[in-house]
């Protein structure tokens, strides 16, 4: 019983394996959100930028348009009854 229970290398190399796994995955995760963190703050500082060099009436009409004719390029979505 003992001997069934005792720490072997191979029981110790299952134990690291399994949680170097999650520590991939949660570095993994970590680096996705710092990507879309270091995106959101580059979208800020463009509009910013923008919004100093040509003013907000500006831009926000610039990006009305945008938003319109990215509507008009995307039809809604059709609901249809199930058959």
């Amino acid at each position: 019983m003992i001997s069934h229970n005792a720490p072997t290398p191979e029981k110790h190399a299952k134990r690291a394996l399994n949680d170097l796994r999650m520590e991939l995955y949660q570095s993994e995760q970590h680096l996705m959100e710092m990507q879309l963190r270091a995106d959101y703050y580059r979208a800020r500082i463009a509009f910013l930028e923008e919004v100093t060099k040509k003013g907000i009436e500006q831009v926000s009409d610039q990006r009305k348009r945008q938003q319109e004719a990215s509507q008009a390029l995307r039809p809604g979505l059709k609901l249809t009854a199930a058959q």
